[in-house]
């Protein structure tokens, strides 16, 4: 039976585990009914046989079918699907189900319908009488009967994985839905329901004696005791109304977009429909995602109420309330599968619910109530609030330590050049180099995203962002209370302190003082302790001020940083000097200034891309304190920030850097390398810039040499953005128009795409070759030059078929033409068994261009030719480029092949170009999402198709599992004609685990979804 099946009916609800990524059916959550007040039994629903069914659909309701069972507890559901391909649920209710409830559920549904939300629900069907309520005798007793319309689609809980954009359609709906029923009453939806929020605490309160475990029955009372507290100063503010009263997942159907991601389109099961809190429905769809495995609950939360926030407004009052409703329905779900299993303890479905409801519970009690609070205000626009207000307001009558007013302010923020290179990823370089800039062992860091907490390689967020701030100070100084108040706390290494509304808490000290002490300002509460010989910072006292009764927290994840920074702000005020935080314009204001100055055509990676500030080898780190591996950057082939690029590239900027008609060692000394590693007769180099300004080059070479102007490209190729590179240029990804837009001098030859091309056979070499030849031969004159890359980049790695180029090679110089390797991608080791491209190929061009790896990301490109070729191209004038090969340049570029050569990087790009395509083609056989993977060494590609036979490109699908990997900590990006490629061009120096948690990453998004 299919998940949705189960979730048309009343009972057997489908819940789609994370963990164990299968089917659970999901029992009642009581065993008391739906209908009746939860203090009330009710008997066992009447079993009706499929036979039975089809005679009371065909004599009731006039519809031939065929009918077959679904699960149940409360009700008897069967599915009847009709001769006339209709499919409709028949609904036999429980003796104890009165028909005013039954009446509510219709008029309901119809009301919803009525109301042009949009939304698809199931509505009753009108029996042979008119009537959609009809009693019936079985076996002697009255019961009602229904016929619904089924709800195609599937189950929104199918989904492992739902991205912020699909819950805010989550929220929207369920506001959606909650203004229709506003509209909407009936005598019986003043019903008492266990599942009525309003009675939350008086269920937990009867159920609770059924936990068989006094810890976790203490854990379920007081989250509900915690909930009531919160609630009961809001009660008389929230507004009430006919709500759902079980939106969950579960009871949502969705239909899949362009990209393949389940969005809510429907709403099933009205058999708990109330009148209760309008903000009730909110919490509980938010309390149904907290057993997806998140990063952080309070993400989905948020991405829920801005969802619902944007269709129906919520109240202040409302807001404070969601998190108190989710704690109170949670503390309901535990004790009510305890109670069920205590009433009958061979039930298999609630056994299997169990865990997932006690899950529900510990998910949400780890959330702070004021917490959640100041993040959802945030995330609809509000400010922080009155507790974060009055944390704000605060401040100490002395300092807490005694720490020189010109103590030295230490930067650790992702942007410091306190930690250079590696030095931020080892605890004991870090702690070595916070003493040196520390005056006599003081010196003071603010909170904020720090370079030293940050994690690479990590599926899950690090705690990266410290709250408060820490003051340096000698081991055995005196740490002192900021004022009047009492030691709540005492833990081994700290002290929280009591002073009216806020809490201080002092860590890093050996304490002096125990639980339930008076203390007043000054009174000495313990002292710095020693030295650390495993953390990374020396001794220190870490101060941080939060309302009372929120358990501080030092550092914490990006995600929830701006919640938590608002109710634990700057510390300086502790410490006696000034330290804020590291000031921090967040991503989405950098966009926003940038859209205002930059040409919008000018684009960025992702829809809210990260404000990336700092890199190390393979790694990006953005400011929010979140590592990503970087499997796009062919710029960086030595790696981010290499120091001896960056040693090199700063002593010549301390010597000399000028325009390079001036004669000095580094252009020479950077021309003599390049030439060493190209085979004869290529023996003579131009300097450039770009890419684009080599291509464009060596088109002006090989004209004024040939005396001519057609040129031969590969139709999908990408060769730069200058007039004459992007004339040959035409990758649909970059521009639609490209291949109906070429001057007539263009000729384009087809992309020899083994996969999606024309010819994929043995001979497919001798075929796209023949299509050159015919080219050739059309040219009145011959060609003036044939360009490709040896290997296709931007197609997505499309690797060239053996016997293709020497053919190609071969034809256009017989009509007297040249022919250019494009390296700018593919050189410099990048495919692993060669150095440059055409070499895999076993050719050699007449002209090489190169640029991209070449500098590192320093501005370098070059173009590579024969003395004679080169002699031609100067008689038609001579050339000049101001800082193409400037003596910066020149050091830089020699520096990249010095690392490239004493690192092995060639031979790593060839070590884990083999481990990656192993591993990605059995990701192959697993996903039928991947077509085919491209490339060799670290150029490959990953092209995703709908359709194995039409090899349907699946381009939104890539767009949306590039965002869904940079939420996991990888920098993925699209290419090809379609933009359904992922690119995998890393740095050189990637390391195996690091490979391997792309895969992983890579593995967990088309398993769990995007």
């Amino acid at each position: 039976m299919a998940p949705h099946d189960l979730c048309q009916q009343r009972g057997g609800r489908p819940r789609h585990h994370p963990k164990q990524g299968r089917w659970a059916a999901r029992p009642r959550r009581y065993r008391r009914g739906v209908s009746a007040p939860f203090w009330g039994e009710t008997p066992p629903a009447t079993r009706v046989s499929p036979d039975e069914a089809v005679a009371l659909a065909r004599d009731v309701f006039g519809v031939d079918g065929v009918a077959e069972p679904l699960g149940s507890n409360q009700e008897t559901n069967l599915r009847v699907r009709g001769t006339d391909g209709s499919t409709y649920v028949l609904k036999v209710a429980n003796p104890a189900f009165g028909a005013d409830v039954l009446d509510l559920q219709n008029r309901a549904m119809r009301h919803v319908q009525r109301a042009g939300t949009g939304l698809a629900v199931p509505l009753p069907v009108p029996a042979l009488d008119g009537s959609d309520l009809v009693s019936v005798p079985i076996r002697g007793i009255d019961h009602h009967v229904r016929l619904l319309t089924f709800v195609a689609g599937e189950m929104f809980s199918d989904a492992d994985y739902l991205g912020a954009d699909v819950l805010g359609r989550f929220g929207a709906l369920t506001a959606r839905l909650s203004a229709a029923l506003a509209t909407f009453d009936h005598p019986a939806a003043d019903r008492v329901l266990q599942y009525d929020s309003r009675h939350a605490a008086r269920v937990v309160d009867r159920l609770a004696g059924s936990v068989a475990d006094p810890l976790r029955r203490a854990d379920a009372v007081d989250l509900s005791d915690r909930a009531w507290s919160a609630l009961t100063p809001l009660v008389p503010d929230l507004r009430v109304q006919v709500v759902h009263a079980d939106m969950a997942d579960y009871n949502v159907v969705a239909t899949r977009d362009a990209a393949g991601r389940l969005t809510p389109s429907g709403v099933i099961d009205f058999g708990d429909v109330v009148r209760s809190w309008l903000v009730a429905d909110l919490a509980t769809a938010i309390t149904s995602l907290l057993v997806r495995e998140r990063r952080s609950p309070l993400l989905d939360a948020c991405a829920v109420v801005v969802g619902f926030h944007s269709v129906t407004p919520l109240t202040e009052p409302e807001i404070a309330a969601v998190w108190p409703l989710v704690a109170a329905r949670a503390s309901v779900l535990a004790t009510s599968v305890e109670d069920i299993l205590a009433a009958d303890p061979d039930n298999d479905y609630a056994r299997e619910e169990q865990p997932l409801d006690w899950l529900i519970l510990d998910r949400a009690a780890a959330v702070p109530f004021p917490l959640a609070e100041v993040a959802l205000r945030q995330a609809v626009g509000l400010d922080a609030g009155a507790t974060a207000a009055r944390v704000a307001a605060w401040r100490p009558a002395r300092p807490v330590v005694d720490v020189p007013a010109d103590a030295p302010r230490i930067d650790l923020s992702v942007t410091t050049t306190l930690l250079p290179a590696a030095t931020w990823t080892d605890p004991a370089a870090t702690r070595t180099a916070i003493e040196a800039a520390s005056a006599d062992g003081y010196g003071v860091a603010g909170g904020g995203a720090r370079l030293p907490s940050v994690l690479c390689d990590a599926a899950e967020e690090s705690a990266s962002v410290h709250l408060g701030i820490d003051a340096f100070a000698p081991s055995g100084s005196e740490v002192r209370a900021p004022a009047d108040g009492s030691v709540s706390e005492v833990r081994d290494d700290g002290v929280v302190l009591r002073s009216g509304d806020v809490d201080v808490l002092l860590a890093g000290i050996r304490p002096s003082v125990a639980v339930g002490a008076p203390v007043a300002a000054g009174d000495v509460v313990g002292r710095v302790g020693a030295p650390t010989t495993t953390g990374p910072l020396p001794p220190h006292v870490h101060a941080q001020v939060t309302p009372a009764g929120l358990a501080a927290r030092g550092p914490v994840e990006p995600s929830v940083a701006t919640a938590w920074r608002a109710l634990s702000p700057d510390a300086s005020s502790l410490v006696g000097a000034t330290a804020p935080d590291v000031p921090t314009e967040s991503a989405e204001e950098l966009i926003a200034r940038r859209d205002a100055v930059v040409a919008r055509v000018q684009e960025h990676y992702f829809a809210h891309p990260p404000r990336i500030e700092r890199g190390w080898r393979h790694h990006l780190l953005d400011t929010s304190g979140m590592a990503y591996l970087d499997m796009v950057n062919n710029v960086a082939v030595v790696g981010h920030s290499h120091p001896r690029v960056t040693a090199a590239a700063s002593r010549q900027l301390g010597l000399l850097n000028t325009n390079s008609r001036f004669s000095y060692d580094g252009m020479v000394t950077y021309a003599e390398r390049i030439v060493e590693l190209l085979p004869e007769p290529l023996d003579t180099v131009f300097f450039v810039n770009s890419g684009s300004e080599a291509v464009d080059l060596a088109l002006r070479i090989v004209r004024s040499v040939t005396g001519r102007k057609d040129t031969i490209c590969l139709a999908g190729g990408y060769h730069g953005w200058s007039t004459a590179t992007d004339e040959i240029s035409t990758t649909l990804n970059d521009n639609p128009h490209s291949r109906g837009t070429r001057p007539p001098w263009v000729h384009l030859a087809p992309m020899p795409n083994l996969f999606r091309g024309e010819h994929r056979g043995a001979d497919a070499a001798d075929r796209y070759a023949d299509a050159v030849r015919s080219i050739v031969a059309q040219i009145p004159g011959g060609p003036a030059a044939f360009v490709a890359e040896p290997l296709s980049g931007n197609a997505g790695g499309v690797e060239i078929p053996p016997g293709y180029l020497p053919q190609v090679y071969e034809s256009v110089r017989a009509a007297g033409g040249l022919v250019v390797s494009d390296e700018v991608q593919v050189g410099y080791g990048r495919t692993g068994g060669d150095f440059w491209g055409f070499q895999m190929h076993g050719v050699v061009p007449d002209v090489v261009t190169m640029a991209k790896a070449a500098g590192n990301g320093h501005p370098i490109g070059f173009v590579v030719t024969r003395r004679e070729i080169a002699e031609q191209f100067s008689s038609q004038g001579s050339f000049f480029s101001s800082v193409g090969g400037s003596p910066v340049s020149s050091a830089v570029g020699v520096a990249v092949l010095d690392v490239l050569r004493d690192e092995g990087l060639q031979e790593n790009a060839a070590r884990i170009g083999a481990h990656l395509s192993t591993r990605l083609e059995a990701l192959r056989e697993r996903h039928s999402l991947i077509g085919c993977i491209h490339g060799r060494g670290l150029y490959q590609g990953v092209e995703l198709v709908r359709d194995p036979e039409t090899l349907e490109p699946a381009t939104e699908e890539a767009t949306a599992i590039c965002e869904r990997l940079r939420e996991l900590g990888v920098i993925e990006h699209a290419t090809g004609d379609y933009s359904n490629v992922l690119k995998v061009k890393p740095p050189l120096c990637i390391t195996r685990d690091s490979a391997d948690f792309f895969v992983d990453r890579l593995d967990e998004v088309l398993s769990a979804g995007w």
